[in-house]
């Protein structure tokens, strides 16, 4: 025994400490935390149509567009009114953005405002916000398919215009950012690929029967076992649960190894969630799949998007992503 703790691919970053601000946030919304993540509204088949927010615009430019049935909005830092004269500016990063809502809702004020700072403090960077199918009238049955034929499309798009492409999202949207991902290359092992994957709280496998799941429960304040059973089965449809089209966790990740595809994460102590998100960090470290991760105990899920309320734990969560997604690419500029 050297006393060095072993090499591996994926580097941890971890984090023990909740504010009391955090705490009393924590304690008010655990009554009722299961309300705040649930859809009021069905929404029709299809990709939804979204409402760009007006504080969005005053400070970025937003464009739609529909790219195989799919909405998208480009999110987009307004270039200098007086050009300046410096060193070549670095390659164009792409950020493909899947917003969690259990894959019943839309994007929702915190999603839009994250994706504006990306666009803000992300050098050269475009920020694309993906409109998905929702359940429970887009099953993944029937809303896959068009994501994989929309990922194939973006991708060849991206790599035309030399484009760094980093697929980003959160809960459920990191679970579809995962599950593309490697499906696409468990297809094709040689078609073309994002540089990086970020995956924040991702639910990663549908079939909910992680035990450690139960002592977590105890802490989280905003999901139950019940709760991400309901979710997890009306984006199933009549799939498997074990299928690795909806849950990553099942999937052979040493395709993202192969591809040389960078797998970044966060997970939360608090989090029911994150006991299989682990497993999925973990599993990415023994196929030698290099990554980043952030590992906060006592935090809640998604924390991270949180930082809009002032709220410390989330502000550094937020700047943790930032600076990993301006390392990302670097060395290509």
């Amino acid at each position: 025994m050297d006393g060095h703790a072993p090499k591996t691919s994926i580097r941890i970053t971890h984090r023990t400490d909740k504010s009391i601000p955090m705490s009393i946030l924590m304690a008010l919304i655990k009554p009722f935390g299961s309300k705040l993540v649930s859809s009021s509204k069905d929404y029709p088949p299809g990709s939804p149509r979204l409402t760009v927010r007006k504080a969005i615009q005053k400070s970025c430019s937003v464009t739609e567009r529909k790219v195989n049935d799919i909405y998208l909005y480009d999110i987009k830092r307004p270039a200098p009114l007086i050009a300046t004269a410096t060193k070549k500016p670095p390659r164009r990063k792409r950020i493909y953005y899947f917003a969690g809502g259990g894959w019943h809702m839309p994007p929702s004020g915190q999603h839009w405002e994250s994706c504006r700072r990306f666009a803000h403090e992300i050098p050269n960077a475009t920020i694309t916000i993906v409109s998905y199918p929702l359940a429970p009238h887009s099953p993944a049955p029937d809303a896959f398919p068009q994501l994989m034929k929309l990922y194939r499309t973006l991708l060849a798009q991206s790599h035309e215009d030399d484009e760094y492409v980093i697929l980003a999202g959160d809960s459920s949207g990191g679970n579809i950012v995962l599950a593309i991902a490697l499906e696409a290359l468990r297809e094709e092992p040689d078609s073309l690929a994002p540089d990086a994957l970020l995956a924040i709280c991702p639910s990663v496998d549908m079939c909910r029967d992680n035990k450690d799941m139960e002592e977590v429960e105890r802490h989280d304040p905003l999901l139950s076992i019940d709760f991400t059973r309901a979710s997890a089965k009306g984006w199933v449809g009549d799939w498997e649960n074990c299928d690795p089209k909806v849950s990553p966790l099942q999937a052979d990740v040493e395709v993202l190894k192969r591809a040389g595809v960078r797998c970044h994460g966060l997970t939360a102590g608090y989090d029911v969630l994150s006991p299989d998100g682990i497993l999925f960090r973990d599993k990415c470290a023994k196929a030698g799949v290099e990554g980043e991760w952030l590992q906060w105990e006592r935090q809640m899920h998604c924390w991270a998007l949180a930082w809009i309320y002032g709220l410390s734990e989330s502000r550094d969560a937020m700047r943790w992503m930032v600076e990993l997604l301006k390392r990302e690419g670097s060395e290509d500029a």
